[in-house]
């Protein structure tokens, strides 16, 4: 598989993906129909519409093949652009083989887990 350097968008409005292409990103947007496919056949530029279960209402950005150096600044300007709501993953060799719908239940209860901890270290 080519590893190319891109970011997958998922449930972000127009005008967020195109002001990460116009910072030079390679944006691939994954919509719900797409949940059922896995990462590495996204990346790879393959389409399977096939998926026809309601998608959490989340933004989810994802960074293949960046450079730490590419990633610090890629998340800021995300941050930005997206929101701090947004959940901002690397493509790991574990998750390239995971379907984005399973990719995503796991990215929202990390985010769960992590609001639940500061919450208890804000109560100490």
């Amino acid at each position: 598989m080519d590893n190319k350097k891109m970011v997958l968008a998922y449930g972000l409005t127009a005008q967020e993906i195109a002001e990460l292409k116009n910072a030079q990103m390679t944006v691939k947007e994954i919509t719900a129909v797409m949940a059922s496919m896995k990462i590495g056949q996204i990346i790879e530029g393959l389409k399977f519409e096939i998926y026809n279960k309601e998608m959490p209402k989340e933004k989810v950005i994802l960074f293949n093949n960046f450079s730490d150096k590419e990633l610090d600044f890629s998340v800021k300007l995300a941050r930005v652009v997206a929101g701090r709501e947004c959940i901002l993953a690397v493509v790991t060799p574990t998750s390239i083989d995971w379907t984005f719908e399973y990719l995503l239940e796991h990215l929202v209860e990390e985010r769960g887990w992590f609001k639940n901890r500061a919450q208890e270290n804000n109560k100490q």
